[in-house]
């Protein structure tokens, strides 16, 4: 049976979400699947790829599995390493071990190495067991109410959301947020640059033009913020809020930062997006311990973490290396259900 692997047309929109809806078995589109968010997703120009980013496994019977690529930079000192996050991954039963085949004609095509970030149950047991991706560190998600009440009253007011309320008040009291020092937070001017870290792992290399397309989606009100110490830009963080829930996309600070100083940042923009009306909880996610204790510091709770996945076959990073995973690098920033889209 002759196999084709080529990119997705615009034209094809329809006959593709067909495909997404049955593998998927959707009965109600998501916003995440709408004709705008696929545009963007799909076909609108990247920094990083400018043509479209959408491919297709086909027979002659009809397509046997899709997925979207989202490209990914790691800084190397002064240059980078290519990878890639494939999205709305998905598989019929046309060709056996379809999804697989697909990840394995992306990575050829592209010639770069392929993260797997969280995923469904069935793609959590499969890929584990599939020789060419080795486990990395988990991405864990953290959060902290910052408005219990408007939160509860959004609920259906059972016995179960008014507990819910009880403990999410206590967890917005304590503990207190730390002192900030001389850290401020303000909203970013189109001239801000944006911040890459450095330290004991591989950290993804941030533009202004990526954090700007991330900025465009759809599905989420993105903010992105500038960390000033003393006055001087030095972090910045983007905030996606979907409806209520403020999901921390990216946090970062410029070089190498210590355990104070990222709690004093963090903590500094908890306490401006606590002034926003409409942010009810904030929630943060990221692979690196600093990131993690400066959340724990800062009173946000663990709630799930995300297994990662590399599958690196040209050996493009070193064997031991910690990469850093912030939720920007896939959907898992904007990905909601709009009924239930708080985390706490």
């Amino acid at each position: 049976m002759a196999i084709n692997f080529s990119l997705t047309s615009a034209e094809r929109s329809e006959e593709l979400i067909g495909f997404l809806r049955n593998s998927f078995g959707i009965t109600k589109l998501p916003p995440n699947f709408s004709a705008e968010v696929q545009a963007w997703k799909y076909f609108a120009p990247h920094p990083w790829w400018t043509t479209a980013r959408s491919y297709l496994l086909e027979t002659e019977k009809g397509i046997a599995a899709h997925g979207c690529l989202a490209p990914v930079r790691f800084a190397a000192g002064n240059s980078f390493l290519e990878s890639m996050v494939i999205m709305d991954w998905a598989a019929g039963d046309l060709i056996p071990g379809a999804g697989l085949l697909l990840c394995r004609r992306c990575i050829e095509a592209r010639k770069s190495s392929l993260l797997a970030i969280d995923g469904s149950r069935d793609t959590l047991r499969l890929l584990p067991k599939v020789a060419w991706f080795r486990p990395q560190t988990d991405m864990r998600w953290y959060a902290r109410p910052l408005k219990p009440w408007r939160r509860f009253l959004r609920s259906r007011r059972g016995g179960r959301d008014f507990a819910k309320f009880c403990r999410n008040l206590r967890w917005k009291l304590f503990p207190e947020l730390p002192a900030t020092g001389s850290w401020t937070c303000r909203a970013s001017r189109s001239d801000d640059p944006v911040f890459t870290p450095s330290g004991d792992f591989t950290p993804i290399l941030r533009t202004r033009a990526w954090i700007d397309y991330l900025s465009a989606c759809p599905v989420a009100k993105c903010n992105l913020w500038i960390l000033e110490k003393d006055g001087v830009p030095s972090g910045h963080a983007l905030i996606a809020n979907l409806v209520g829930s403020a999901r921390v996309a990216d946090f970062a600070l410029g070089g190498q930062s210590t355990l104070e100083e990222s709690t004093q940042a963090f903590s500094t923009l908890v306490r401006t997006l606590a002034a926003e009306n409409d942010i009810l909880e904030v929630v943060a996610a990221s692979s690196l311990t600093q990131d993690l204790m400066a959340f724990e510091a800062c009173g946000l709770r663990q709630r799930k973490r995300s297994p990662i996945l590399l599958a690196d076959v040209s050996k493009t990073f070193a064997e031991k290396t910690t990469l850093e995973i912030k939720p920007m690098l896939s959907d898992a920033y904007y990905l909601h259900d709009p009924a239930n889209p708080f985390l706490l």
